[in-house]
């Protein structure tokens, strides 16, 4: 066998190595999450639904990225909640550096919820698990001094402060100091729910959409 001829044997299983490890678990992802959207009979966007991104740019997770793409996404709308489910993926960092010449991008994948109810009257504010990335730098963190693991366990950024304090009473405290890691942004009468660099798999969606739904039982009026 020829040198050239073992140059293009070796970039076809390079080829088929990455079509394997990449590209078809992707696909499969899709696939499945295509055949759930059918189930639940809730229209399915592979690319996600145009009509959304407008809406999705007031987020901070939106703002703070590069090379950000929404895949599968399964969107639908009722006479009292909009609901939409995706895959989201950007980059933090990369590019040139000072020192080395070379600084590396982290990559985040993670399936987010979004919902719009005419029920939420929210501040604007930004829920994570503390020292997360994606932090208003010019926001203090909103302690609460007798929900002391609330504090330990989560960053609670907003705006105005007072009335982010006001929205999260001891009953919505006790509820997030029982669930961890979650992120919430809210604002108006939009929220999103998700877990920064978790993609749920498409067997545990329905049981993602309901613990959505649970906080968003939690915080509408």
């Amino acid at each position: 066998m020829t040198g050239l001829n073992l140059e293009i044997l070796f970039i076809i299983i390079l080829v088929l190595l990455a079509f394997y490890f990449f590209w078809y678990p992707q696909l499969r992802r899709s696939e499945n999450l295509r055949k759930i959207a059918i189930d639940l009979n809730i229209p399915f966007y592979p690319k996600g639904d145009d009509s959304l991104y407008d809406h999705l740019e007031y987020f901070h997770l939106f703002s703070m990225n590069s090379k950000s793409r929404i895949t599968n996404m399964l969107h639908q709308e009722d006479e009292e909640t909009e609901l939409a489910f995706f895959d989201f993926t950007f980059e933090i960092g990369g590019g040139g550096s000072r020192d080395h010449g070379i600084s590396y991008a982290t990559r985040y994948q993670q399936s987010v919820v979004y919902f719009c109810s005419h029920k939420l009257d929210l501040p604007q504010f930004v829920l994570q698990p503390e020292k997360k990335f994606h932090q208003f730098s010019d926001l203090q963190d909103i302690d609460f001094s007798g929900h002391t693991k609330f504090s330990d366990d989560y960053l609670l950024q907003g705006n105005p402060e007072e009335s982010v304090r006001n929205l999260f009473n001891d009953q919505l405290l006790d509820f997030f100091e029982s669930k961890p890691r979650l992120c919430v942004e809210g604002g108006a009468n939009q929220m999103l729910f998700y877990r920064l660099n978790e993609r749920v798999s498409p067997n545990n969606l329905s049981q993602f959409l309901e613990e959505g739904m649970q906080v968003l039982a939690n915080f509408t009026k």
